[in-house]
């Protein structure tokens, strides 16, 4: 076997940055037509360039990938071809060639047990620790060679169940289906919901003992519809359950549909990946799907992937739908206060209006009596003056009857003698008889006026007579 030697790292300059990644010395990236042709001076031998690779290809590294297939290459040496960790659809997948010899597989094996196989890698996510360099193949040219140290840890999720959740979901993408969160709508108000499980599982029971008080209480009803997730018929009994959670939305409105299963090995959950069982509860057949399937380790489905809501585990798919009915029952309760303060607002309103008219009204009423009062005061005193007045024409009428040749009462002037207080307080009124107007002054008189006279102790009729004064 022939050996080269190869310049070290410091004799060798560190390679130059290009947009298209790191170049050795002397190497123009491919596809670079405007790049200047490379002088004499940046040429390298062939070896110069191995041995930069090789400087740039040794090391130690911890990978996550899938184990594609694994050959045996000898006695206790085993060959397998590692591709990417998640799954991929793609044609033509990186793949990457690693040794696992003797020493390495008898570490492996004092740490998990002496019955481990390498074949059981296969279809299995591994982190596995490598140590890489550049390996010269005769006849063949120089090549990567990996060697496999130390198995970190092993998954146990199986290649093609993650291919075939993939698979499906590309188809209903395909198709225009509607699934995952976008469609979730929070219902207003939980009444009917579908609890698709296993008659006898603990699902079941989990589910019950969070919603059976609700239901007690009438606040929901649970559509129990039974199905198997396991063995051969899993798949066409899901596909037929979900087809009479359907009907049941037509019959009911559902305002959600429950799908749990408790753990199990992880090849039990392939019915929840095939396309049947995903496009049977897509949004456009299921609104709100709820699902919780396994526990918290187990792997995501492509169930879990179209359902609008998915839960770690059955008991929190039942929690998530009794908090759903305590913010419905918080909603109505502001919504009922709310109510009760513009019920209390509208009356106090409608009270103080009303007040308000009956107010204006009993003013309005009294002022009505007020001015009745004083036009029946007004009548009043009308039928009294013209009942006064009657009487004062019949007392005039019966004296000119009684004395109609009776002379004329003469007044003369007072004396200076005479009391003017007692005269003030003897001649109490004088009032016109035709009238009865009260005579205040002598102006207003006329002769021939008939007047009356009201003293406090009676009435004496008069007529003015012309007055002459005769002078001695």
């Amino acid at each position: 076997m022939r050996h080269h030697r190869f310049p070290s790292s410091r004799d060798t300059p560190p390679p130059q940055s290009h947009s298209g990644g790191d170049a050795p010395p002397g190497v123009r990236r491919l596809g670079s037509a405007l790049e200047p042709a490379p002088s004499a001076a940046d040429v390298h031998e062939l070896r110069d360039l191995l041995g930069w690779l090789r400087q740039r290809l040794r090391g130690e590294h911890t990978v996550r990938a899938c184990v594609l297939t694994v050959e045996t290459a000898g006695p206790d040496s085993h060959l397998l071809l590692l591709g990417e960790a998640q799954a991929s659809l793609s044609h033509d997948p990186p793949g990457l060639k690693v040794r696992l010899d003797a020493p390495e597989l008898n570490r492996i094996r004092a740490e998990r047990g002496a019955d481990f196989d390498p074949a059981d890698l296969v279809n299995r996510t591994v982190e596995v620790q490598l140590r890489t360099g550049l390996r010269q193949r005769f006849g063949r040219g120089a090549g990567v060679q990996a060697k496999l140290m130390s198995l970190l840890s092993l998954g146990q999720i199986p290649l093609e169940a993650e291919l075939e959740r993939e698979r499906t979901l590309q188809r209903l993408r395909l198709e225009g289906g509607r699934f995952g969160p976008d469609n979730w709508v929070e219902p207003e108000d939980l009444h009917h919901i579908a609890l698709v499980v296993s008659e006898h599982s603990e699902a079941r029971r989990d589910v019950e003992h969070v919603l059976q008080p609700l239901e007690a209480a009438g606040i929901l009803y649970l559509h129990r519809v039974f199905a198997a997730f396991e063995g051969a018929g899993a798949e066409r009994s899901l596909t037929a359950a979900l087809a009479r959670v359907t009907s049941l939305h037509a019959e009911y409105g559902l305002s959600a549909t429950l799908v749990c299963r408790g753990g199990g090995p992880i090849e039990a959950f392939r019915p929840l990946n095939s396309y049947a069982v995903a496009r049977a509860a897509t949004a456009d057949r299921l609104p709100n799907l709820i699902v919780g399937l396994g526990h918290a380790g187990t792997p995501r489905t492509a169930l879990n992937a179209v359902a609008a809501r998915s839960e770690p585990t059955p008991t929190a798919a039942a929690m998530l739908v009794r908090h759903l009915i305590e913010r419905t029952g918080l909603r109505a309760e502001r919504a009922l206060a709310a109510f009760d303060a513009a019920i209390e607002e509208d009356l106090g309103a409608a009270g103080r209006i009303a007040l308000a008219r009956a107010t204006t009204a009993f003013d309005a009423a009294l002022q009505d009596l007020v001015t009745a009062a004083e036009a029946r005061l007004r009548q009043l005193d009308l039928a009294v003056e013209q009942s006064l007045l009657s009487e004062l024409s019949a007392a005039t009428s019966r004296i000119a009857r009684k004395e109609p040749g009776a002379d004329p009462v003469e007044v003369g002037p007072l004396d200076d003698t005479e009391d003017d207080v007692l005269l003030s307080k003897a001649l109490a009124l004088v009032i016109a008889a035709d009238t009865g107007f009260i005579v205040t002054r002598a102006q207003d008189l006329s002769a021939g006026l008939p007047l009356l006279l009201q003293f406090p102790d009676g009435a004496v009729p008069v007529r003015v007579e012309p007055f002459t004064s005769t002078t001695h």
